[in-house]
């Protein structure tokens, strides 16, 4: 039981937004949506219609994010040329960051920001990475929560594109078959123990062995590496199933007079009921059962671990505090506990708490590595302390207090996803080059001694504001540049504040100031760079004047 309500405690730990009703479901129209792109200006759904379309939501730090972006990547470049779009929608991170994982990673499709989870929210995305497929009419065809392979992505995306149901894998026909079967078994069980009074306690003792073989089969399928195709909505209608009849098996046998596991059964069945109401998002009732387990058994992981999840999807963080600090005292060498309770205090933003948590995990962390410096798993779990540390640190705006903590993850966990992680953190705080980019205006024609006007977007991609100067240089005789935003209209150079992350769409407006002979044009090309050039062609004047950002 314990494995179930751990997996849904990592999916909430890669929460987009807590939930506010379900998820958008096939055949339903996507939620339309416009963010601003990584590099410059937005992207939205709706300038995609006509075209199928992959939304990826994910975040730099989600294990499963990181695995399954190769198999993005190549999928996008195989199905680029029959027209399907991807899009990457990143959880609410620094754009920095985001800019070194797309660079790191190679992903040349579209990553936008949502940076307030308002869109996450919109699709009731509960956990990452979550993808879904829209058809060229904006209709969802396809969702699936956790790690994709590119075998299920293009067997889903040749499906959409051909119209063709979606196929189900073996994998998945083999989950539903023996979930279905278990299911009908516990349930004919329940039933032959209910024709009795009291209830037949060796029917109920079948249906319990039953169901929770089943679940262990279950768990070992999902376990494999085809789970990928199945589906994450479906594991949960038809295991909720089984498991609501097993709760019923446990209830009904802890009510037998003189039963020797009643507790044990009761809270048994409370555990499960939790678990089904957190797969049916409602968490006000899943924190109820799950309360009832702790009053039944106040040792039982399962109980605090499930309290924790519901508290933190209802968003009462001091309640998670509470439950997280409480099952850290009943198993206090477990660094996991000690780094939940941090994850519920940076929720509450008491930082320096949060930092206690983790010295604690650090130490066991470091006692663990200590004992067998051979152990893999104790240097990535050592490592992983360490990057935890930084991110509190991160949160709490001491970047110089996080650098030297990631550099104890990369040494501690070399080569691994958590050394990766590591690396792209501390890249991100490091002073960022400014970028100038094109926009749609790239060409403009003047007319006779008359000005005219291009734009360019300067973008601040490090982990802090910036004082952002422009100037201009190679102005042939007698022509003006000018730097313009909002009111502001500066010729030659400009300075301005530019915050982390942001980006300022700046007018090029180039006057000549005698006669140019007849119409003139000017063209920019900015790639990014912290220079771009403007060609001027005019019968009095060829010139390629540079705008250098620093």
């Amino acid at each position: 039981m314990r494995r179930r309500i751990l997996m849904s405690l990592a999916l909430a730990a890669a929460l987009a937004a807590p939930a506010f009703g379900a998820a958008p479901a096939p055949d339903t129209q996507a939620p339309s949506f416009a963010l601003p792109s990584l590099h410059a200006g937005h992207w939205s759904l709706a300038s995609t219609r006509g075209r199928v379309v992959v939304v990826n939501f994910f975040a730099t730090w989600c294990p499963p994010c990181r695995a399954e972006t190769p198999d993005l990547v190549a999928t996008e470049k195989r199905y680029a040329q029959k027209g399907v779009v991807f899009v990457g929608v990143d959880d609410r991170e620094d754009p920095a960051l985001v800019a070194v994982f797309v660079k790191t990673k190679g992903i040349r499709y579209p990553v936008v920001l949502d940076s307030d989870g308002s869109v996450s929210k919109a699709y009731d995305v509960r956990a990452i990475p979550t993808t879904y497929i829209v058809d060229r009419n904006g209709v969802i065809r396809y969702r699936q929560v956790d790690q994709l392979d590119a075998t299920t992505l293009a067997g889903a995306l040749d499906a959409v594109l051909s119209g063709s149901p979606l196929p189900q894998s073996l994998a998945a026909r083999n989950f539903s078959n023996t979930a279905s079967a278990a299911t009908s078994a516990v349930q004919g069980s329940v039933a032959t123990a209910k024709a009795s009074t009291p209830p037949a306690s060796g029917a109920l003792d079948e249906a319990i062995a039953t169901g929770t073989a089943a679940n262990k089969k279950l768990d070992a399928l999902l376990a494999r590496p085809d789970a990928d195709s199945i589906s994450y909505f479906e594991v949960n209608a038809t295991r909720d199933k089984l498991n609501t009849a097993l709760a019923e098996a446990y209830t009904l046998r802890g009510s037998l007079p003189g039963s020797k596991t009643a507790t044990d059964d009761q809270t048994q069945a409370a555990l499960l009921r939790g678990q089904v109401l957190l797969d049916q998002e409602q968490y006000t009732q899943a924190g109820e059962q799950f309360n009832t387990a702790l009053q039944l058994s106040p040792k039982d992981t399962n109980a605090y671990d499930g309290a924790y999840m519901a508290a933190y999807e209802l968003k009462d963080y001091a309640k998670a505090q509470q439950i997280a600090s409480a099952e850290a005292t009943l198993v206090p060498d477990d660094p996991e506990s000690w780094l939940t309770v941090a994850s519920a205090q940076n929720s509450l933003k008491n930082y320096s708490a949060a930092l206690d948590a983790e010295r604690t995990a650090l130490d066991l962390a470091t006692t663990a590595y200590a004992k067998d410096p051979t152990s893999k798993s104790d240097a990535y779990e050592l490592g992983r302390v360490w990057l935890k540390m930084a991110r509190t640190q991160v949160m709490a705006g001491d970047v110089s207090a996080a650098k030297p903590l990631l550099v104890q993850s990369q040494a501690a966990a070399p080569g691994t996803i958590v050394a990766q992680q590591s690396g792209e953190l501390f890249a991100s705080l490091e002073p960022a080059e400014l970028a100038i980019d094109s926009t749609e205006a790239r060409e403009a024609l003047g007319a006779t001694s008359q000005p005219a006007k291009v734009y360019v977007t300067v973008r601040n991609p490090s982990a802090a504001s910036r004082q952002v100067s422009l100037r201009a240089t190679g102005l042939p005789p007698k022509w003006l540049l000018s730097f313009c935003y909002s009111t502001v209209c500066n010729p030659f150079k400009v300075s301005f504040m530019l915050p982390a992350g942001a980006s300022k769409r700046i007018e090029l407006l180039v006057a000549p100031l005698a006669a140019t002979g007849g119409p003139w044009s000017m063209r920019v090309d900015a790639t990014g760079k912290t220079t771009a050039s403007v060609k001027v062609e005019a019968k009095t004047a060829n010139a390629s004047i540079t705008i250098h950002a620093s």
